[in-house]
């Protein structure tokens, strides 16, 4: 098949934030090659006073690059992960610890005439609707009491505190390591619990050249795989199923720790494997610490809000130059409101003074993580505008 040619190819560009204040000494753009992509790069500091480079710290980082890419989600998706090459890099060849990479906005600058887009929002959600109950505190109270007197207590506890690390972690790998060490550090008392060697297990085999039957150890996470499988409450219904969770775990971490996959094909699976992982590791440290009625067949994990997609165009075309780093639109403010039906959703104050000529488009939920998603993924969302002149 041919390539296609340079003048079907769009051109994008894609603007991100992270939150650690850095800047260039030159302040140009400059030419970069990642991925066979031929790329151009600037980055400056989110805030101009010096002062607050240092207290808020930030970067505004822009890529441009062309891309036979036609789905917008994807290109911003690609985007990133070219810009997460930049700074991994950059961090190798300077010190410097950038933070995690945020999509501000997407555009395709191909046509001049007009300009398409995408702008993410992200609300900030810090706070748990559900109050701890005294039920709660109860459970809490005889937990703790029984890190305190059991035998592997200080393991319990070292494990729960992993656990706590895994669901404040926004990446889904990095999680699902978390969660596996979590696991890993269980093999003793979950062997002891249900009565298996700890960390290997015997297999029998044949020498192919003289037939001699052997014996030896295999390293497996034995105390861990007995009682995914169902060991400590054996169910039919669910065996299948809990076999299962046990190779998609045990593969994936393969995976991980030998780097035997790229990291996107990791980071797909991690996104599909790590609830699976929490659920074990949380219904294992509850049966280790005798709150049984803790352990559940089925599992919520919580994460963050889920993220809003703006797609339109601006018309005449953006012609910013890429040092300018100038948003689609400005963000003012973000806030939780409470709304008469659907409870507390979120409030945006987005500030578009005409600069950038006429701006339409429309709402979306994005259904999965950026790097994850395509178009497809896109739900429409409801939205009220509160500025009277529309």
């Amino acid at each position: 098949m041919a390539k296609k040619e340079a003048q079907d190819l769009t051109t994008y560009r894609v603007l991100t934030r992270q939150a650690h204040s850095v800047g260039l000494q030159d302040p140009l753009s400059f030419p970069i090659t990642v991925g066979q992509y031929h790329c151009k790069v600037f980055f400056k500091p989110s805030q101009d006073d010096p002062s607050l480079q240092r207290e808020l710290g930030g970067a505004d980082i822009q890529i441009e690059f062309k891309s036979s890419e036609t789905d917008l989600v994807r290109a911003a998706a690609l985007g990133v992960s070219l810009i997460e090459d930049v700074l991994a890099g950059l961090s190798l060849v300077t010190g410097v610890p950038f933070d995690d990479v945020a999509l501000v906005h997407l555009v395709d600058i191909t046509v001049e005439a007009s300009t398409p887009f995408l702008f993410l929002l992200t609300p900030h959600h810090a706070h748990s609707d559900e109050p701890v109950s005294a039920s709660s505190i109860k459970h809490l109270q005889s937990m703790l009491a029984h890190w305190d007197h059991l035998p592997r207590g200080g393991r319990v506890r070292r494990v729960a505190r992993l656990y706590w690390r895994m669901l404040r972690e926004e990446d889904d790998t990095v999680s699902f390591q978390e969660a596996y060490m979590g696991l890993e550090a269980l093999e003793p008392p979950l062997a002891e619990l249900l009565g298996v060697p700890p960390g290997a297990e015997e297999v029998t085999g044949q020498c192919a050249s003289c037939g001699v039957e052997y014996t030896r150890n295999r390293t497996v996470l034995n105390g861990v795989r007995a009682y995914m499988r169902g060991a400590k409450h054996p169910d039919p219904a669910s065996s299948a199923e809990r076999e299962k969770e046990w190779k998609q775990i045990n593969k994936l971490r393969q995976d991980i720790f030998h780097s035997l996959e790229d990291i996107c094909k990791i980071r797909a699976k991690s996104h599909n494997v790590l609830v699976a992982a929490a659920h074990h590791l949380h219904d294992a440290i509850c049966c280790l610490s005798h709150t049984h009625d803790l352990e559940s067949p089925t599992f919520r994990m919580r994460r963050g809000a889920t993220q809003l997609l703006l797609k339109g165009t601006v018309e005449p075309g953006i012609q910013d130059t890429l040092e300018e780093c100038r948003p689609v639109l400005t963000l003012k403010e973000k806030k939780w409101d409470p709304h008469p039906e659907h409870g507390f959703v979120p409030l945006f104050n987005i500030v578009h003074n005409g600069e950038r000529g006429d701006i339409g488009g429309n709402w979306f939920w994005l259904r999965k993580p950026l790097d994850l998603a395509s178009q497809a993924d896109l739900d429409p969302a409801n939205f009220e505008s509160l500025d009277p002149r529309s």
